[in-house]
């Protein structure tokens, strides 16, 4: 089980299933999130080890103007092999684990928050769901995923597809996740889910570990 300060929850989903919109709502009821993907975007800094570690193995041609990493260009040479995609995640993965251990004791400690939640599309595929008392699985229907990922993005249609593509589906996250969450209805409804999750967890019904999966 996890030795955290705070109970943590993980939040993870294929791209486009809205985990980001789940941990804002969880944020409004006292969690403290911690986004992955900000914390991988910071450790590709130009002033960060990682930058020259990518450098290296992609090239410069993913360089912009600056000297900065473009994640556009990397992106593009990533999402389009897995074998590329798993190069960059161990250099990456590592750190956002590390820092994301020491933002988690800084926020206990403070005692600002009642739990942290980690919002994180690899979580299950980094090791980050041990860090977890409770995994949340974010699913949404393809083609939702795919309108709300060019929407986001302002990518087309056939990009969205590659990004969709380039991760396991849903049936690889589930027997991690003990929290089902379908997010394919109205921002209210979605509130309304997670209303009832959090319920069932402070009954200790459902929610943690040990317990029998509530899908909803």
């Amino acid at each position: 089980m996890p030795q955290n300060k705070l109970p943590t929850i993980g939040v993870t989903g294929i791209t486009g299933s809205g985990t980001s919109t789940v941990s804002a709502i969880l944020a409004e009821r006292g969690g403290f999130v911690v986004q992955a993907d900000k914390l991988a975007h910071d450790a590709m800094c130009k002033n960060e080890p990682a930058h020259a570690e990518i450098v290296e193995i992609f090239g410069k041609e993913i360089l912009n103007a600056n000297g900065e990493i473009s994640r556009r260009i990397l992106g593009a040479k990533v999402f389009e092999s897995k074998t590329e995609l798993a190069k960059l995640e161990k250099i990456i993965h590592p750190r956002v684990i590390e820092r994301t251990r020491i933002i988690i004791d800084k926020i206990a400690d403070l005692g600002s928050h009642t739990f942290v939640v980690i919002d994180a599309p690899l979580l299950i595929e980094s090791g980050m769901d041990t860090m977890c008392d409770s995994i949340w699985l974010i699913t949404a229907p393809d083609d939702l995923r795919i309108t709300r990922i060019t929407a986001r993005d302002s990518i087309d249609e056939n990009s969205a597809k590659r990004r969709l593509q380039s991760r396991n589906g849903d049936y690889a996250l589930r027997e991690k996740a003990n929290i089902i969450l379908e997010n394919n209805g109205s921002a209210i409804a979605l509130r309304s889910k997670i209303e009832t999750i959090l319920k069932a967890m402070s009954l200790k019904i459902h929610g943690w570990k040990d317990s029998k999966v509530l899908e909803i």
